[in-house]
């Protein structure tokens, strides 16, 4: 693969597994050195992902990158304004934000809008929003300072359209929280060459959704009626993440792009 981000310094938040993971090993791959976060850094053991390593640290190093890890929880401002400051001592500098971390709190079943729970409420909003404008907060500082940077947040299909009989109306109202934000912060930080765009996936075909909602991948398919004919793999995200943070994507900000296989029941 062509280093095209030789030099520059990323921080993935979440990317113990699954997504941010894939996310991780992408940019290595384009030659990014890599910071890389969760609240456990071996999360990834709880849904037995094989990684063929000691560590998310050693697996993303393979490629022959610098990757130090950094545990903390985003959804604390100081947290993510001291963990932000740590990566630039580390590495000198940070040019790429991607803002992974995030996921509901308490049961889908619960999450009506009528009726969800103050507690499950706040937490999906920190989880997802507020730790994406921490981040964000705290990297844009160093980034308009170098007068360049690239910042990725992450929504969801439940972000763009409510889901059927109104479940996931918590997340949905976080991640519809994240595009908003992306397209305010986008028109700030245009000026100083920082671009900042979003992601929104449908279901993604990671360990721990197939373990915990789904059993059978046929009935994902036909239920979710994907054109293409399966589901996500985090890989096909983490493309949509090299064109916004390479060259590709220079003349790209404020967008949110589906990566739904052109789902049509999501």
């Amino acid at each position: 693969m062509e280093q095209k981000l030789k030099g520059r310094v990323a921080l993935v938040t979440g990317a113990a597994r699954g997504i941010g993971q894939a996310h991780a090993l992408r940019l290595a791959q384009l030659g990014c050195d890599v910071a890389v976060n969760d609240i456990n850094l071996e999360s990834f053991k709880e849904f037995d992902e094989a990684i063929d390593a000691d560590s998310i640290e050693e697996l993303i190093g393979r490629h022959n990158v610098r990757c130090v890890g950094f545990e903390a929880n985003v959804c604390k401002e100081d947290d993510a304004k001291t963990m932000v400051d740590k990566v630039v001592d580390e590495f000198g500098r940070l040019d790429i934000l991607i803002n992974n971390a995030g996921g509901i709190a308490g049961k889908p079943a619960d999450s009506y809008a009528s009726s969800v729970g103050i507690e499950d409420l706040t937490a999906t909003l920190d989880r997802n929003l507020m730790g994406t404008i921490f981040c964000s907060q705290a990297a844009a500082v160093h980034m308009k300072e170098q007068e360049w940077g690239r910042i990725v947040n992450t929504s969801s299909q439940a972000g763009l359209r409510s889901q059927g009989w109104g479940v996931y109306a918590s997340y949905g109202v976080a991640k519809a929280g994240v595009i908003a934000y992306t397209k305010y912060l986008a028109q700030e930080l245009g000026r100083n060459n920082i671009t900042v765009n979003c992601l929104a996936p449908a279901y993604v075909a990671t360990e721990r959704l197939m373990r915990q909602s789904f059993n059978q991948v046929q009935d994902v398919r036909r239920e979710l009626s994907v054109p293409l004919g399966r589901l996500a793999e985090p890989d096909d995200v983490s493309k949509v993440v090299e064109f916004f943070v390479t060259d590709l994507g220079d003349y790209i900000t404020g967008q949110t792009i589906s990566i739904c296989g052109g789902a049509v029941n999501f």
